[in-house]
């Protein structure tokens, strides 16, 4: 007859604890990445809707989760226009901080219009004073993020010129960033390749009589 083995002693507590505490922050970063996708989906159907993706959107649609940059490249400002505007210091310019932050850096307050922001009544003034009178403020390269709109407002390139040269269609295509708009099209070699096709279009721009 076979001898019972005796049972396998029982798990020290400081391993139950660490295994407990594991599964707490598994479960932590679960929620916390969850709660960031649902976010990011929102915020790019709001995109969508709005027409922030197409350069068609209303200077109502800015929020406060938005970017410097993003707010450049939704509405075809120079960035540096905008942090001219919105009196940001340029040592502390930061073209990935949201407007929300922002608001809070410069203690700014709400709008008296509502429970937002200040910031956004300035950002919208700012582009709606850009519209009405461009401002050419140079451009010394072209960035994949930029949109070929920007990089006209940018330089006082008319947009298309820039087209023209490139020979790409400009129906649709001018407010797209230059990473979406090189996939769109297929550009050989990508959209860097793109971008360094349109700083030469510029330069020889600036050259011609």
């Amino acid at each position: 007859m076979d001898t019972p083995r005796p049972l396998a002693p029982a798990a020290p507590l400081w391993r139950r604890a660490a295994l407990i505490a594991l599964i707490v922050i598994g479960v932590g970063m679960t929620i916390f990445f969850g709660v960031r996708a649902v976010r990011s989906f929102r915020d790019l159907q709001y995109i969508r809707e709005q027409g922030l993706d197409r350069g068609t959107a209303s200077v109502e649609a800015i929020r406060g989760w938005m970017t410097i940059r993003f707010i450049a490249v939704a509405y075809a400002v120079p960035e540096e226009y905008l942090y001219s505007e919105l009196a940001i210091p340029f040592d502390r310019r930061n073209a990935n901080r949201s407007l929300g932050k922002l608001n809070s850096d410069y203690q700014l307050g709400n709008s008296p219009k509502g429970n937002y922001p200040l910031i956004i009544d300035h950002a919208q003034a700012a582009i709606t004073a850009y519209r009405a009178n461009p401002v050419v403020t140079g451009l010394r390269d072209v960035r994949p993020w930029m949109s070929v709109h920007y990089i006209a407002n940018s330089t006082g390139v008319p947009v298309d010129y820039i087209f023209a040269q490139l020979g790409l269609p400009m129906d649709g295509n001018a407010d797209k960033p230059l990473d979406l708009l090189g996939r769109d099209i297929q550009y050989p070699d990508g959209p860097q390749a793109l971008a360094d096709a349109i700083q030469q279009v510029l330069a020889g721009y600036q050259k011609a009589p």
